[in-house]
């Protein structure tokens, strides 16, 4: 029985859970309330009836003064029939000072001895006591009748213990239906309550549940909303403006805020003092708030952790291929940089020494084509030799402006405006200003070969969240999408002559700066490339 009361509670809900539990709860509570009223107001009902049978036997045997003293045996009579009606009354007598019965609800006995009619008496009553007898369940009350200091008479009345019950029970019976209804009452709000109160601590619980059995189905981007959440400078009112959490929800997830005058570490390290913070317990709530946010940062890191995986694997990926390539690439270019030598050379011998306007005009396009075949192996070979980073504090806007003055004059030939945007908040920091010169040379070439009169190259700095910005944006031809993907792969282009290197080259210069790059195109609207490095100090 045990058991299956296991398995059957097991398989419930958490709400049908919780409310079997608060019902039952609130049942056994009832229990003991009734079961408390009903023992300490039938306990009280005895009391208060034992302390009324002792009055009404004085009463009797005051009032009994005067009828004994004139020997009144119809008003003796009379009293002890009024004292009859009083509740478990079994009999009533008065006894004289000679020990004869005087008044008795039962007449048989009048004129008798008292000791005829209570055998165990010992001695006339000159105090009152009670005495009870176990063989009739009666307890009988004995009140000595006094005039002034001297025994007239004795009172002697007897309550029946039984009679004494029912009566108990019947003044008990309204007020256990008066209980019961009470109890009834209180059972249903308790019912009622005890639903509401699972559904509403149940209910994010619920929401948590849906949340992880999509983590299970595979999908990260998930999220337990919190309408609670709130920001330091909302509930505090800080304007700590240069703090990196200032105007930010969840500030206990970001690194290096400026709390309490000081400057905080990492999240891990920091998290523990959060939790005593009243953002956090604000924001949180009870301990399912706390809960649900665990779970959404948990998240949250999970699925950072699996697209850094990603982009790891494809970075490990694509290095791999660059690297197969660039040995591949350095064996070839080697071996053809030699014979390309050896035919510039001949090619100039040639002319030096042989004349004829046919012979001339061949070995110029010989000793032409060798030079760009030169300049092409030379690429290779420093696309698959790549110097190290010289990483050397420097200025982002000083780089752009020497890099725009090396083709400002070929834009001026093309008539072709170069338009410069300098954010002068960018801090000096480190990075490889030959490199990021080389790339920004490659991506400005780039856009004035696709521009044409009267077009325009813009090239604009900026910084954001502890990052540098440059956006080169010009109005040429633009790039189909189906090529965009394309373009930063090496030896891909879409020009007649070049090598494919240079947009590939770009890449891995702002991918060793730990940086990205992004391209937007429209046809014939032009091109943007976005460089963002992080500002390292």
């Amino acid at each position: 029985m045990r058991e299956t009361i296991k398995k059957v509670f097991r398989k419930l809900s958490l709400v049908q859970k919780f409310s079997v539990a608060v019902i039952a709860l609130i049942f056994i509570i009832m229990i003991i309330i009734n079961a408390f009223i009903s023992t300490y107001q039938r306990r009280a009902l005895g009391t208060e009836m034992d302390n009324n049978h002792l009055v009404v036997v004085r009463n009797l045997a005051k009032d009994a003064v005067e009828p004994l003293i004139f020997k009144d045996p119809l008003r003796l009579d009379e009293m002890v029939r009024l004292t009859a009606h009083a509740p478990g009354c079994a009999y009533a007598g008065i006894v004289d000072r000679n020990e004869r019965i005087v008044a008795h609800t039962d007449r048989k006995l009048l004129g008798q001895a008292l000791r005829a009619w209570m055998r165990d008496y010992t001695d006339f009553a000159v105090k009152e006591y009670i005495r009870y007898n176990a063989a009739d369940d009666i307890k009988e009350i004995i009140v000595p009748v006094k005039a002034g200091y001297e025994v007239v008479g004795t009172v002697v009345v007897g309550f029946s213990k039984d009679s004494v019950e029912r009566v108990i029970e019947d003044n008990l019976m309204g007020l256990k239906h008066n209980v019961l209804l009470i109890s009834g009452i209180m059972m249903f709000i308790g019912v009622w309550g005890a639903f509401g109160l699972a559904r509403l601590l149940t209910t994010p619980m619920k929401k948590l549940k849906d949340k992880m059995e999509l983590v299970q189905e595979g999908n990260l981007d998930v999220e337990v909303p919190n309408d609670h959440i709130s920001s330091c400078r909302d509930m505090l009112g800080c304007r700590a403006k240069e703090c990196p959490a200032y105007g930010k929800k969840r500030c206990w997830t970001i690194s290096g805020t400026m709390c309490y005058g000081g400057i905080q570490g990492d999240v891990f390290e920091k998290i523990g003092g959060c939790k005593n913070c009243i953002v956090y317990k604000e924001s949180c709530g009870d301990e399912i708030g706390e809960l649900i946010e665990v779970f959404n940062q948990m998240i949250k890191k999970l699925r950072d952790s699996m697209r850094e995986l990603e982009e790891t694997g494809k970075e490990n990926a694509r290095l791999e291929k660059l690297s197969a390539l660039g040995e591949m690439s350095m064996t070839v270019a080697h071996e053809i940089k030699n014979p390309l030598n050896a035919i510039r050379g001949a090619a100039s011998y040639l002319q030096a020494n042989f004349k004829g306007e046919v012979l001339k005009e061949f070995l110029y396009i010989i000793e032409e084509e060798t030079v760009r075949l030169n300049e092409i192996v030379t690429s290779v070979l420093r696309f698959s030799r790549p110097s190290p980073l010289n990483l050397q504090v420097s200025d982002m806007n000083r780089v752009v402006s020497e890099t725009v003055e090396l083709i400002r004059q070929e834009a001026t030939e093309n008539n072709v405006e170069v338009i410069m945007s300098l954010d002068e908040r960018i801090p000096p920091f480190k990075f490889d200003a030959q490199q990021l010169k080389q790339a920004l040379l490659n991506i400005i070439v780039n856009s004035l070969d696709v521009t044409k009169a009267g077009d325009t190259v813009k090239i604009t700095t900026g910084s954001f969240d502890s990052r540098a910005l440059v956006v080169v944006k010009d109005t040429g031809a633009g790039i189909r999408g189906d090529v965009i993907s394309e373009i930063f792969k090496p030896f891909f282009t879409t020009k007649t002559r070049g090598s494919g290197l240079g947009l590939a080259c770009v890449e891995r210069i702002v991918k060793d700066h730990k940086g990205e790059i992004s391209v937007k195109s429209e046809i014939d609207r032009g091109t943007e490339f976005i460089i963002t490095m992080p500002v390292l100090n």
